[in-house]
């Protein structure tokens, strides 16, 4: 016996050190696999899908991520820890029993199967730290299919999916054993999920062949699926989906699944992605843009293989065809008492809005974002959208002192007056239901407080129209038209914009958007400024129209003089 959990405070660092890679899966891997777990720092993405392979649930449990992400190391990485210290942990006092095991991955293709088992019989055979502690892990059976370890822990794998149902491994003291755990690590593919055949055959086998070979009275027997979505039907989007639901109905605890869903880009995390330290911002906006200007694929690859983004013609509302971009300066001329957008290095009068989407209901404030949203309208009725706020947990205003300097977080209140006076808003729209209304008290009375008279807003009701139906009624025309531009760093509204529909996962940012170009109007001129610029690709569209019609009037003139 080397330690009791309870003793730890007796224990050398060596000892505590095998505890905790024993109780935690990225410690283990940083213990014995530093060429993978130490090469750049952990993200927090990883602690988290970590904490569930050490979990004792017995929910089968989807980790739907972006390519790149370390997936199928972590499923190495649990594999090696269940097999070291399925008869260790008893022999050292940490566990009240042996374990026997028997698991199964699936991978994608033969390749990564055989790569895959190469790597678990390496290190069980030959990486000096586990020979160290646990002694040569290499047992009777030691091959590219299937392997048997020194202690009678058992692994197989396939290169496809096929039934498991039925499969069982002896040992003399358990008897028979059913599986333990089954890893279906990125078994769907641009191939095998073409057609809706395909597709279900998929699912079935999963859901009819595999899970139901997983012991069930044990705990931590459970089924691990790993992937990327590759088509709207296939099943990790269906999770997806699903998981989206359960989030805005609060019922994520009741659902039969445990469902991690991370894109590359998580502006809550460190850098704004999902792991700065291996594929921080500038490296994805590298690989986006070699996407961009690679024909066929275009840039629709970057968005479903690193943000999670699978859009069809057939399912999507709106798509990347719909999406414009602008980088618009905005400047606001005193004497004038006007906005202006700079656009190269050419100044275009707007007129100014603001849209407010406020979670400030108490049941769905884990999942819901308070958004104000910055719009300005040129004289083209175009939309460009110049600034948001979207954050979680977001009160109503935010506490002030005797100056009336704010104390700790900004509220919703604070946000609108802050960004309704640095771009002088003609006005602004806020959604009014009755949870929110006592963001119109709070503003109210800030605007006494702040004398920000000038910040123009106006409840609006949503009255009874469905959510979905409402935004793209009103939204629909602009998009569809080419009116609404965005900057290229807004990926919260542009994620909302690919996914929008009915089943969406959060809609708060388009919705904010929504309530902005609600009250908004195009800049029709002042009294100084009678006729107001176009911007350079309307000069040139107008032109080309010109030309085109002063040719059809030569043409038909030609025609009633020869007659």
């Amino acid at each position: 016996m080397i330690i009791l959990p309870n003793g730890l405070h007796h224990a050398s660092e060596e000892e505590r050190k095998l505890y905790l890679a024993y109780k935690h899966m990225i410690a283990f891997g940083k213990l014995f696999l530093p060429g993978d777990f130490l090469k750049s720092k952990t993200p927090e993405v990883h602690y988290r899908l970590g904490a569930e392979f050490d979990s004792d649930s017995q929910k089968p449990c989807a980790f739907i991520l972006s390519r790149e992400s370390a997936k199928t190391t972590l499923t190495k990485c649990s594999i090696l820890q269940d097999f070291c210290f399925a008869y260790k942990a008893e022999e050292w006092g940490w566990s009240k029993k042996r374990e026997q095991l028997f698991h199964v991955w699936v991978s994608k293709s033969q390749v990564d199967s055989f790569a895959n088992m190469e790597y678990i019989r390496l290190n069980l055979e030959h990486n000096k730290r586990i020979r160290h502690y646990f002694g040569n892990q290499r047992g009777k059976i030691w091959n590219i299919e299937n392997i048997v370890t020194a202690t009678n822990q058992k692994l197989q794998s396939f290169s496809t999916l096929k039934s498991v149902r039925g499969q069982t491994w002896a040992d003399l003291e358990e008897g028979t054993l059913r599986l333990s755990r089954a890893f279906i690590d990125d078994a769907e593919t641009e191939a095998n999920t073409k057609t809706e055949g395909a597709r279900t055959f998929i699912k079935k086998t999963i859901m009819n062949a595999i899970f139901p070979a997983i012991e069930k009275n044990t705990p931590r027997r459970r089924m691990f699926l790993t992937g990327t979505p590759v088509h709207w039907d296939s099943m990790a989007q269906n999770l997806m989906d699903d998981w989206a639901q359960a989030e805005r109905d609060g019922t994520t605890e009741d659902y039969p699944w445990n469902v991690h869903v991370y894109g590359s880009t998580q502006p809550t995390m460190e850098g704004g992605v999902l792991w700065n330290s291996f594929r921080p911002r500038h490296v994805l906006d590298t690989i986006k843009a070699v996407y961009e200007k690679t024909p066929e694929i275009g840039v629709a690859g970057y968005y479903q293989e690193y943000e999670l983004q699978v859009t069809t013609e057939d399912n999507a509302t709106w798509n990347r065809k719909h999406l414009q971009y602008h980088d618009a300066q905005y400047e606001w001329d005193e004497e004038e008492k006007q906005s202006y957008l700079w656009i190269d290095k050419v100044r275009y009068p707007v007129n100014t809005f603001l849209g407010c989407d406020p979670a400030t209901d108490i049941d769905k404030k884990d999942s819901d974002f308070s958004v104000i949203m910055i719009i300005a309208v040129d004289a083209e009725n175009r939309k460009y959208v110049m600034e948001y706020v979207r954050n979680k947990y977001m009160p109503t205003a935010g506490m002030r002192d005797a100056n009336m300097k704010i104390i700790g977080k900004k509220g919703v209140a604070d946000y609108i007056i802050e960004l309704g006076q640095k771009y002088h808003i003609n006005n602004g729209r806020v959604e009014d239901v009755a949870m929110n209304r006592s963001v119109f008290k709070d503003l109210n009375n800030l605007k006494r407080q702040l004398d920000a008279g000038d910040v123009h807003i106006a409840p609006h009701a949503p009255g009874g129209q469905n959510k979905h139906n409402r935004v793209h009624t009103h939204l629909n025309s602009d998009f569809t038209s080419g009116l609404i531009y965005l900057r290229k760093n807004m990926y919260d509204l542009e994620n909302e914009i690919i996914k929008f529909g009915p089943r969406m996962a959060h809609d708060d940012t388009i919705e904010g958007l929504y309530y902005a170009v609600l009250g908004s109007y195009r800049y029709k001129g002042s009294a100084k400024l009678k006729e107001a610029p176009l911007p350079p690709n309307l000069l040139e569209y107008k032109r080309k129209k010109l030309e085109a019609l002063r040719a059809r009037n030569r043409k038909v003139q030609s025609s009633w003089m020869t007659m």
